[in-house]
């Protein structure tokens, strides 16, 4: 792992050494980063919401930060890039929207060489098992939802996720969702994991953003590679950076994380680099693509 953790504001960045706690500051970009985009082949990957999207009330509501799409189309001419988002493949696409992006949903369930909508689709097989009791559990939350203000369904092809952001009681709302839905996961054999507000419903397999961070570096064999994102289901992926560059799988690897208010703290332990709000991580793209 690259020593320390490296905060980037809009005009500074910062870096963090774990053993001294000693705080100093310099102009981006790291060195690190500088010299794993000079790798070649290489590879940017991109959580959607939180870190290319603020976030928004709802999940429908959500949009890409402004500047986003033209950085991304000026990108993909000189890397491979990837979105790899929690939200259904084709929920993800549709948000980005931009032809010659590999497209991966579902923390690695779902995966496509371009837009869906022009591509097939691939679902890991094992993942169809578990359609229904996903059903199933979503089914039963929306059954209850009078008495759950503020919580919404996203449904997905497998699983889905159960959103309390808009709760004026999150805590009540969280608990009232884990009180409906524990037992009878366990019954279908369904597995749930909280996120920012929110309660996963997810199929019992070892699919995440880390092996999907990984098949993605071996499936266009980069040297370099980059992931950014900011919730906890990107700490698999963040950890798969350091974890490929100590299996010298790829030359180089940095992972960024962007913080906000309610970041959790071992994302940002684990980080390359931190860096501030979605629009700190849009500044830092920037950059980055104009060394390419």
């Amino acid at each position: 792992m690259v020593a320390g953790i490296v905060g980037v504001a809009r005009d500074f960045v910062e870096r963090k050494n774990v053993q001294s706690r000693k705080i100093t500051y310099y102009m981006p970009i790291s060195n690190e980063l500088k010299t794993v985009l000079a790798l070649r082949p290489l590879g940017l990957v991109f959580d959607i919401d939180g870190t290319l999207s603020p976030m928004a009330r709802t999940s429908d509501e959500a949009r890409l930060y402004v500047g986003v799409v033209p950085l991304l189309e000026r990108v993909r001419e000189r890397a491979h890039v990837a979105i790899m988002t929690g939200r259904a493949i084709d929920d993800g696409a549709k948000m980005v929207n931009v032809e010659g992006l590999t497209y991966i949903g579902t923390h690695g369930l779902e995966w496509c060489d371009g837009l869906p909508s022009l591509h097939p689709v691939q679902i890991v097989p094992e993942a169809l098992n578990y359609i229904a009791p996903g059903t199933y559990l979503l089914n039963l939350v929306e059954q209850e939802l009078p008495r759950l203000p503020g919580v919404y369904v996203q449904r997905k092809h497998v699983g889905g996720t159960l959103h309390y952001r808009l709760a004026s009681d999150s805590e009540t709302a969280r608990q009232g969702i884990l009180s409906i839905l524990e037992e009878p996961a366990r019954r279908v054999n369904m597995r749930l994991r909280e996120g920012k507000k929110m309660v996963e419903v997810l199929a019992p397999l070892a699919v995440n953003k880390g092996q999907a961070l990984r098949r993605f570096v071996e499936h266009f064999q980069v040297q370099g590679v980059v992931f950014a994102g900011d919730d906890q289901t990107d700490l698999d992926a963040v950890l798969e950076v350091a974890q490929l560059r100590e299996e010298k799988k790829v030359v180089g690897g940095v992972s960024i994380v962007v913080q906000h208010a309610d970041t959790l703290p071992v994302l940002l332990e684990h980080a390359d680099i931190v860096v501030q709000e979605v629009g700190g991580m849009v500044d830092l793209l920037r950059e980055m693509v104009d060394m390419l």
